[in-house]
């Protein structure tokens, strides 16, 4: 009796307490690392789907907690180095003059409109462009013959008439139109790299240096930029456009040094969602001075994902209205479906709900009014409801906890993600930009890096008129093809017109593939 009577109640109960807390950061931080060690696992090893089947008997709230899945060890994970040892090679343009002897050739003759009568044929001119078929490589020859028109008695001279030279899309070039436009295609559509394009004609018995590769692809985007201040023109003109950013690494040389460093830039993406136009920017950054530029001349409303940075534009400019993705703050829940499933699946039930309201207007066809009715009779309940829960759920949670996180990005954004409701014309979320961006991690996946920031700002341009071409249901070779052939004479005050969706009306007549 002594024994518990000397027994400090208040000490072991102060050890109590800091244990519990200790226990409780423990675990907080376990599911902190377990959120992201599944996450690298996903992104490493798993598909890329968010597709979720709702349980409706998750709509009850008899939530209980699973147990977490058990922690990977990664120490038995190897690491892989490669180290390229392979020059460059130099360009050789006489190699590639002396291959032309040996491609097929297909003869065009050119005749003066109006050739005199008694006019005498007394030699011609040989023009050489390499041409493309898809699979095959040729040499066109236009024929220009020249003729001596008689000789009249009050003449000094002798006149000599012929058609006119044609006009090559890139001067001094051998390549043709087609030839151009199949490369371009090859590399920004298809992401093969230049030295894979190379691979390929010497299988079909040509051989072009890949630094002529490189030259003729640079300066055949180089051609086609004229286009870009018209395309991004129409899409700023607009009242309502998608922005969203990717990284681009850049490869950039050191001063004085051989060696060279990469560089991460971004490509900026303006897409229109209603006319159908895209447009990407590089920048060298991701800060809001990168995107300022582009955006001072627009008013109305832009959607976006969370970053920070279009905050800081909207604020500033007074015009522009900044509304969030409905898709971003359900992609917090599912990626929380992990460690806390019950929690997760409830809310994205909800998000499910949501999307089948939009997914009944689309096959219905109804027009933005009906579409604002829709959504005002039936998802501003659903969303009022899930704000309630996500409120109700916020004080219970631990602080580290990814639902919690996934619970605080959407209040936090909650009005800016509630917005589409006011306005048919508005998606939920920023899918269309998203879809744009996605060719540009492909291309990455290909040839990694852009060679420098001119390089950088090529792809994105090229990536701009190909992205617009594909939105449009115009085959972009068809289009590269016809555009290089009359750029050098069109006007520039129509250029405009040279825009994929301008040049598919006006060539409605042109089937295309």
């Amino acid at each position: 009796m002594e024994l518990a009577s000397n027994i400090d109640f208040q000490s072991l109960h102060s050890l109590y307490e800091k244990e519990k807390t200790e226990k409780e950061q423990l675990k907080a931080e376990v599911l902190k690392l377990q959120g992201h060690l599944q996450k690298l696992l996903q992104t490493v090893y798993g598909g890329k789907s968010e597709r979720f089947v709702p349980n409706t008997a998750q709509l009850a709230l008899d939530i209980t907690a699973e147990p977490a899945a058990p922690a990977t060890d990664l120490s038995k994970a190897k690491k892989i180095e490669y180290v390229k040892t392979e020059t460059p090679k130099k360009r050789n343009l006489p190699e590639l003059n002396g291959y032309l002897e040996y491609l097929p050739r297909v003869y065009e003759t050119r005749e003066p409109e109006h050739i005199p009568e008694g006019a005498q044929k007394i030699g011609q001119e040989e023009h050489l462009v390499v041409e493309n078929k898809p699979g095959e490589v040729f040499l066109r020859v236009i024929v220009i013959p020249k003729y001596k028109l008689p000789e009249l008695q009050d003449q000094d001279s002798i006149q000599i008439i012929s058609a006119e030279t044609p006009e090559r899309p890139l001067a001094k070039c051998l390549a043709g139109a087609s030839l151009l436009a199949q490369m371009l295609v090859d590399k920004f559509c298809d992401h093969l790299p230049v030295h894979r394009q190379q691979k390929r004609y010497e299988r079909n018995g040509v051989s072009i240096p890949y630094n002529t590769l490189i030259d003729w692809t640079g300066k055949a985007v180089d051609k086609i930029s004229i286009l870009g201040p018209a395309l991004l023109k129409e899409i700023i003109g607009s009242s309502y456009i998608h922005v969203d950013e990717t990284g681009l690494k850049v490869l950039l040389g050191q001063q004085n040094n051989k060696t060279k460093k990469a560089h991460d830039g971004y490509l900026w993406c303006y897409n229109n969602s209603l006319l159908k136009l895209v447009y990407f920017d590089y920048q060298p950054g991701r800060g809001e001075k990168h995107t300022i530029g582009i955006l001072k001349d627009f008013r109305g409303i832009i959607q976006t994902d969370g970053w920070r940075v279009y905050e800081g534009v909207a604020a500033k400019q007074k015009d522009i209205t900044q509304i969030c993705c409905l898709a971003h703050a359900r992609r917090k829940f599912f990626e929380s479906k992990t460690t806390e499933k019950d929690l997760a699946e409830y809310a994205l039930t909800k998000f499910n709900a949501l999307y089948e309201i939009e997914r009944r207007c689309k096959e219905q066809q109804l027009c933005y009014e009906q579409i604002k009715n829709v959504r005002q009779r039936e998802a501003i309940p659903i969303l009022k409801e899930l704000q309630e829960w996500m409120i109700a759920q916020y004080t219970t949670l631990l602080p580290t906890s990814p639902i919690r996180t996934a619970i605080v990005y959407s209040l936090e954004r909650w009005e800016r993600l509630c917005y589409y409701t006011n306005d048919g014309m508005l998606n939920p979320d920023n899918n269309p930009v998203e879809r744009q961006i996605r060719p540009v991690a492909l291309g990455r996946n290909n040839f990694l890096f852009a060679g420098s920031h001119k390089g950088a700002e090529r792809l994105a341009m090229i990536y701009s008129l190909i992205g617009t071409c594909k939105l449009n249901d115009v085959n972009p070779y068809e289009w590269l093809k016809d555009v290089l052939d009359k750029i050098n004479s069109w006007h520039i005050n129509k250029i405009h017109e040279l825009l994929p969706h301008n040049w598919k009306r006006n060539n409605c007549q042109q089937p295309t593939v």
